[in-house]
C-alpha cells in the first residue's frame, strides 16, 4: 500500500489529482483484491489438497474480477486516467511480490 501512494504522489505531482487518484485507486484494487484472496485461503479450516487447490483458484479468480471492477468503475464511471491506474496497480503488485520472496 505504501508503495502505491509513493506512486500515487508522484503522479499527483507530475499530472495533477485525478491521476493521483488513479494511481491510488489501482494500488487500493490490488490491496483490497489481496485480501480477499487471503480470506479464501485461511477462512474455513482445513481441507484436503484438492478444497485447497479449489481455494487458491476461487480467491484468485475472485481476486481478478475485483480489479476489473475496480478498473470498469474508475475509467468508465469516474473517467479517472488509464495510465495512472496501471502504474498504481503495478507498483502493488511488484512490491506484494517483493514481500512475498523475503518472506519465504
Amino acid at each position: 500500500m505504501v508503495t502505491g501512494m509513493v506512486v500515487a504522489g508522484a503522479a499527483g505531482l507530475m499530472s495533477g489529482p485525478k491521476a493521483a487518484a488513479a494511481a491510488a485507486l489501482g494500488a487500493v484494487a490490488i490491496v483490497l483484491g489481496s485480501l480477499l484472496l487471503a480470506r479464501a485461503l485461511v477462512g474455513g479450516g482445513v481441507h484436503s489438497a484438492t478444497g485447497a487447490l479449489g481455494r487458491l483458484l476461487l480467491g484468485m479468480v475472485g481476486k481478478w474480477v475485483l480489479v476489473a471492477a475496480v478498473f470498469v468503475l474508475a475509467i468508465g464511471i469516474l473517467k479517472l486516467p488509464v495510465l495512472p491506474l496501471i502504474a498504481g496497480l503495478a507498483a502493488a503488485v511488484v512490491a506484494s511480490m517483493v514481500a512475498a520472496a523475503r518472506a519465504s
